[in-house]
């Protein structure tokens, strides 16, 4: 039987939410579930009570320890039980669709940035949060099963009260690593050291020349990439992240396209949706 059911994270006004409407146009009924966690145990469930197996499910991508050439093609998400459950972005998160070059070009039309000034503004966010996300990606490789680590340090920016370093240096990454680390360990012992070599094995992957950082679209954090845009963004026109992100929503909300045609992935999840029987 189609898909009927796509559950997802966030709440109803949240940009995955909004994405995945204007992409499957009503293809679909889109119920957002806040976080993902338990979300295949509860697409089991409605599956059972509706005695269909209708209900699917879409993740976000986050930090994988493994890193791939990109596919341009939302992952098959399978269970434990080798039972389909839905599909994983590619990408890291839903940010990481709404700051591409070319959502924000159709997205904002007149209004977008220029072009060049743009790309610009994103290569400099790149190379500023570089070794903080092969900190990331160090602290959730780590991650023990029910007490989670934190893969995040830093001070709270006003976008959606994210945390941040102002500092991403070697140094400055290192100590971010240490203190998560330390608290951390009040509830359940991590060998720092464990997580300090990750992260310098890490590094190389995420900095110039390496895959990671090749793909950084895909690989690093999104929230990190546009919070970092904060006063490129100011001086383009835009008063914060947020308002830059809210912008781009309400482009793709209001415009008259067909939406899954401006990225690859999108047109592949509405195909992939579109076959399941």
């Amino acid at each position: 039987m189609p898909v009927s059911v796509l559950l997802c994270e966030g709440t109803a006004s949240s940009p995955d939410a909004r994405v995945l409407s204007r992409i499957l146009m009503g293809r679909a009924a889109i119920h957002p579930l806040g976080g993902k966690y338990g979300m295949g145990d509860r697409i089991k469930a409605r599956r059972e009570i509706l005695k269909q197996n209708t209900i699917y499910g879409i993740l976000d991508g986050d930090f994988d320890g493994k890193c791939e050439t990109p596919t341009h093609r939302p992952r098959p998400w399978v269970g434990s039980d080798q039972v389909s459950l839905g599909w994983r972005w590619e990408r890291k998160e839903i940010e990481n669709y709404l700051i591409d070059p070319e959502v924000v070009r159709r997205a904002l039309g007149e209004a977008a940035p220029e072009e060049q000034a743009y790309l610009n503004l994103l290569s400099e966010s790149r190379d500023s949060v570089a070794t903080y996300q092969a900190a990331r990606l160090a602290l959730t490789v780590h991650r023990p099963r029910f007490a989670p680590l934190p893969n995040q340090f830093g001070a709270v920016h006003g976008f959606s009260q994210h945390l941040m370093p102002d500092d991403t240096s070697i140094e400055s990454c290192a100590k971010g690593i240490e203190v998560a680390v330390l608290e951390h360990n009040s509830l359940q012992t991590i060998v720092l050291e464990s997580v300090e070599a990750e992260f310098q094995r890490r590094r190389p992957e995420c900095e110039p020349g390496g895959s990671r950082y090749a793909h950084f679209l895909n690989d690093f954090a999104g929230k990190d990439l546009v919070c970092a845009m904060a006063n490129g963004l100011e001086a383009l026109g835009f008063q914060s992240p947020r308002v830059f992100l809210e912008r781009i929503l309400v482009g793709i909300d209001t415009t008259t396209d067909d939406v899954a045609t401006w990225l690859i992935e999108w047109a592949a999840l509405r195909d992939a949706i579109n076959a399941v029987q």
